[in-house]
């Protein structure tokens, strides 16, 4: 009976005809087809919705998630670690109500937070929000300090070596104090800090002098102006509490007042970032402050009277305790000095006439206007602890030549710290004529000890060839290591407490983001070519099986 079923349906199939069957197959294959279709237009659809909401998410958190090399956008383990650590109280005072404060924009908000992940991190530290206009006599316990609306200021008792609060004249408790401008929660980027160069000043200050010296209008205008790259506030309040908790701060007072052709404003940055108390005194008028540590030459373009190399030389001497840091930076427009020139005879240094070149290849090369840049990677290993040196390189332009006039005399002792190969050159500027082939020295170290209770103490005198070795340009290079070379220099001359951790402001390189050129082109490759076309397949190849089916 079944077999005769089957027969029955088989002849019934076979006298379907020819149109029908067809019909059949290509309402099969039309129904294939749609959902092939439909699916593929789901699939590419999903993507797209995907990378809508992506861009939503990154326009309104832009910095919620940190793809960075150095992990710049988040509170980073280091950060973490030193601010779990601290041993003393600590308070960060914003002049805003929370609220406001946090209302202002994206980076407050993130600024906030930080302030908050750090009372969580340690109960040492504390945070007040104070409204100014319901507490205005507040701002005349700051009147060092420039105080209104959403300034923040980090602050920690002064103890003495027993640890007990210590009071001026009027019986005032004395406080560690530093200020965090709303500009140093941010970097902004790579573009506008290049351009800004051409007017020989970094974004912040230019935004600063544009807003007529308010530092949250010049906030303001960089977030409303688009040139904003990151922000830095993990960086700003470490930085903040490195100063308030050192138990030995340290002051660079840089003297002005000889139209320095050095302007220093990312190695001052630099030195603040990390903790150091930085000053700035006219030389021609003031005295040098007796509690400052280290003294910076900015590459004077005239020379000193004998009234202000007194200054310089009794703050060395110290009366003949020692223990001063000093650093003379030369460049070679400077006019003839011999006031200063003598003043560094007397420790064994001395620069010749013309400029220092190197003629190996490998050792200088060439910027697109034409100017010649030396590379040097001859580097010695004094004061600098977690370099390495063999492997570093370093950045100079036009360096005036420096001449070590003894090695070792008495009480006194001279190091070269940075030099060229045996290729190296002193050309005079006027003729372009060689006036001497050699190795050059580039960096020099001059070294007096006194010795008190059987130990010596030493000022030291570090001279730079080359202002352009310290320049806002250079310091900012990332594939040179002027600036870690140059900060682990400074630490080692002050002795200054290490905290395992360096703070860097903010970094140009031709490497954006912290990437190569090469990965930049890898990026490219995936996100244009790469991940479209394999969508594309994909779809296409389940297009065609369901089509076929």
């Amino acid at each position: 009976m079944e077999e005769k079923e089957k027969d029955k349906l088989s002849e019934a199939e076979e006298t379907v005809s020819p149109d029908t069957q067809k019909a059949k197959k290509d309402h099969k294959k039309l129904r294939h087809g749609t959902m092939a279709t439909v699916t593929t237009i789901i699939f590419v659809a999903a993507v797209v919705l995907v990378n809508i909401i992506a861009g939503i998410i990154f326009k309104k958190y832009p910095l919620s998630l940190d793809l960075t090399k150095n992990s710049k956008y988040s509170i980073s383990e280091e950060s973490e670690k030193y601010v779990k650590d601290i041993s003393a109280d600590v308070t960060i005072k914003v002049f805003a109500k929370e609220e406001n404060f946090t209302a202002v924009n994206d980076y407050t908000k993130q600024a906030n937070e930080v302030i908050k992940r750090y009372c969580e991190y340690n109960s040492r530290i504390k945070a007040e929000y104070i409204d100014i206009d319901s507490n205005p006599d507040i701002v005349s316990e700051y009147s060092d300090y420039t105080i209104g609306n959403y300034s923040i200021i980090v602050e920690s008792p002064s103890l003495d070596d027993n640890g007990n609060q210590m009071y001026d004249d009027n019986d005032k408790p004395l406080k560690k104090i530093r200020q965090v401008s709303l500009l140093d929660l941010i970097t902004l980027t790579d573009e506008f800090e290049q351009q800004t160069q051409g007017y020989g000043m970094s974004g912040s200050d230019y935004l600063t002098q544009y807003a007529g010296g308010d530092e949250t209008t010049a906030f303001m205008l960089a977030v409303q102006n688009n040139v904003v790259q990151a922000s830095t506030a993990d960086q700003a309040f470490v930085s903040a509490l490195m100063a308030v908790t050192d138990p030995n701060p340290m002051t660079v007072c840089v003297l002005t007042g000889r139209s320095e052709l050095a302007p220093l404003s990312y190695l001052k940055k630099l030195l603040q970032a990390n903790g150091y108390t930085v000053t700035e005194i006219n030389i021609t008028t003031d005295d040098i402050p007796a509690n400052a540590d280290m003294c910076i030459i900015p590459a004077p373009q005239n020379d000193y009277m004998e009234s202000e190399i007194k200054k310089v030389d009794d703050f060395v001497a110290n009366d003949g305790k020692m223990g001063k840091q000093l650093i003379y930076i030369a460049n070679y427009a400077q006019q003839e000095t011999p006031n200063i020139d003598e003043f560094l005879e007397e420790y064994y240094i001395k620069f010749d006439k013309g400029v220092a070149f190197e003629t190996d290849q490998s050792h200088f090369t060439m910027s697109g206007s034409g100017q010649i840049y030396t590379i040097a990677d001859n580097i010695s290993g004094t004061f600098a602890d977690g370099i390495d040196t063999k492997k570093s390189q370093l950045l100079l332009a036009y360096p005036r030549p420096i001449k070590i006039i003894s090695e070792e005399s008495g009480k006194q002792k001279v190091e070269a710290l940075v030099t060229s190969t045996d290729q190296g050159c002193i050309m005079d500027t006027e003729t372009g004529k060689a006036l001497e082939n050699g190795k050059q020295t580039f960096a020099a170290l001059s070294s007096k000890a006194s010795f008190e209770d059987g130990g010596a103490v030493y000022s030291n005198i570090l001279v730079l060839g080359s202002s352009e070795m310290v320049s806002d340009q250079f310091l900012m290079f990332n594939q040179f290591q002027n600036r870690t070379y140059i900060l682990s220099l400074i630490n080692g001359m002050t002795g200054k407490t290490s905290t395992g951790m360096t703070i860097e402001p903010k970094v140009i390189s031709a490497n954006i983001f912290d990437i190569t050129a090469e990965q930049i082109r890898n990026l490219k490759i995936i996100f244009i070519g790469v991940i479209p076309a394999v969508t594309l397949i994909t779809g296409l190849v389940i297009w065609l099986r369901r089509k076929n089916r």
